[in-house]
């Protein structure tokens, strides 16, 4: 009983200390990086769409790859096991 009494006292104690932090500490301030379009810089919007473009056909690549691979596979064990 004692030890949920102690327990209880102690994380009401904790929520009221961070409560206290949200209140005193500053709102965090935005990196410089917009979403919106209209702040925007036109060259790093350029520079993420082409990155993701790349990384888009890359990942198309690589599964294309292991589909291959995997038919190349299940043709080799057919043979193998089936001959």
């Amino acid at each position: 009983m004692t030890v949920e009494i102690g327990f209880s006292r102690q994380s009401s104690q904790s929520f009221n200390e961070n409560h206290k932090l949200g209140k005193i500490r500053p709102k965090s301030e935005d990196a410089g990086i917009s979403r919106d379009e209209k702040n925007a810089d036109p060259k790093a919007l350029s520079e993420a769409i082409e990155y993701r473009n790349v990384r888009k056909t890359r990942l198309k690549n690589q599964s294309l790859m292991i589909l291959g691979l995997v038919i190349l596979t299940a043709i080799i064990l057919g043979y193998l096991f089936f001959d």
